[in-house]
């Protein structure tokens, strides 16, 4: 022979070894990419029930953002074809986190950043996460936030309503 490996016939074990490791690392990366606790930890058929569960909940998810989206494309579209001062604030709870939606004058000085995040911490809810955006003259903002502490939540409705004061009547 000459050294060639294509020629030396794989021994059953060895390969079937290679098999099982390889569907260990593709079970890995399943919970890794689910967020769920690794298969070892518990028999192959829930932990693919579980996967399973975890998809159809993403996809869900999925289709009632796109919605949302299209919900607050329709408004965008309303609003500026009616020549309005274009404003929103929309406060949601999603999957018990918290979604601000703002669309705000850029010379509404009252409701400035800082105020906009002072009032969802008053709230009880914790930023995680906040974008602003500039664009012409109004800016707009996602803001993510969650309860300080999980047992006590947050009060959407003291959130929207103190945005809403604050967006509308400076």
């Amino acid at each position: 022979m000459t050294g060639s490996s294509s020629s030396v016939p794989r021994k059953p074990a060895a390969s079937e070894r290679q098999r099982r490791d390889r569907m260990k690392h593709l079970y890995s990366t399943l919970a890794s990419f689910l967020h769920l606790q690794p298969y070892e930890r518990m028999p192959l058929p829930e932990f693919l029930d579980r996967a399973a569960n975890a998809l159809i909940q993403r996809k869900e998810r999925v289709e009632r953002l796109k919605a949302r989206k299209e919900e607050l494309e329709n408004e965008l579209r309303c609003a500026s074809n009616n020549g309005h001062s274009l404003q929103l604030v929309r406060v949601t709870e999603i999957d018990s986190k918290l979604e601000v939606n703002l669309i705000i004058s850029a010379n509404n000085k009252k409701a400035e950043a800082f105020r906009v995040l002072s009032v969802i911490e008053q709230g009880g809810a914790e930023i995680t996460n906040s974008s602003f955006c500039t664009v012409g003259q109004l800016i707009y903002c996602t803001i993510h936030a969650q309860a300080f502490q999980a047992r006590v939540g947050f009060d959407v409705a003291l959130i929207e309503s103190r945005l809403l004061e604050l967006v509308y009547l400076s």
